[in-house]
């Protein structure tokens, strides 16, 4: 593990955050070049962007600062500090999901619109993500004796936790694998779907069934954690079925 990517004077460049910072520049080159197909400007996906990814990381870290405030009740500048990990996904989705969503509004483009454009692109930022919480030593699974199953070193969150002294299911990198099939299969179906919003509500279910299996063999230090996010991915389901059976609007 690698938490610490690149060191230059004693200044450490996290890999956490290099991670972040190239899921979100390779997720905003995919829409850039898929946006003129959608009659979308580059200048709107620039700005929409923006709004997404504060949303991203106020949301996702708020989330999980209200289920680790033991972390930082006595270090409140601890939770400006992002680089150093400490991400919910679910958080980062509904907080970029929320602010993209008002930035269209205002602009006056139909959400499903964008929506099915930015999917396949979520798909990819899981990838490059996860990859960064492997190396982060974060977001880990529960013991194993399967024979890729990883053993942490102690410096890291999952080496420092309960269980780090076995071996662990890299929950991160099936995460991260699992983005990359999605990217594709996304993708594959943006072309081809005739109803807006499909491609979109496909990730929502896709993503929900998938999360709410990788939960069962992850760890998590307290039961709170786990079923909020377990509600969540039940709630993506939900919603994806429903954008994907609600009767289509008719032209009037």
């Amino acid at each position: 593990m690698r938490p610490v990517l690149i060191e230059f004077g004693g200044i450490g460049i996290p890999a956490y955050g290099v991670m972040l910072a190239v899921s979100f520049l390779a997720a905003l080159w995919y829409v850039k070049r898929k946006a003129p197909k959608f009659d979308i400007s580059g200048v709107i996906i620039e700005n929409l962007a923006f709004y997404i990814m504060l949303g991203v990381v106020i949301g996702g870290r708020l989330l999980y600062v209200a289920f680790h405030w033991e972390q930082y009740q006595n270090d409140f500048i601890g939770i400006f500090r992002i680089w150093e990990g400490g991400m919910m996904f679910f958080g980062g989705f509904l907080g970029g999901f929320l602010l993209g969503a008002l930035y269209m509004r205002r602009q006056r483009i139909p959400i499903s619109k964008i929506a099915d454009l930015v999917a396949p692109s979520l798909g990819l930022g899981l990838f490059f993500t996860r990859i960064g919480c492997f190396f982060n030593g974060c977001c880990f699974g529960e013991p194993s004796a399967l024979p890729w199953a990883v053993r942490f070193p102690p410096e890291c969150v999952a080496g420092a936790s309960p269980i780090g002294t076995q071996a662990l299911h890299p929950t991160q990198l099936y995460e991260s694998v699992f983005g990359l099939a999605l990217f594709f299969f996304l993708n594959n179906r943006l072309g081809r779907s005739e109803r807006k919003g499909a491609v979109f509500a496909q990730f929502l279910i896709f993503y929900g069934v998938f999360r709410f299996g990788i939960d069962l063999i992850r760890y998590y230090e307290n039961s709170a954690n786990y079923w909020i996010n377990q509600v969540i991915a039940l709630g993506l389901i939900i919603a994806g079925i429903v954008m994907l059976v609600r009767p289509v609007k008719k032209p009037s």
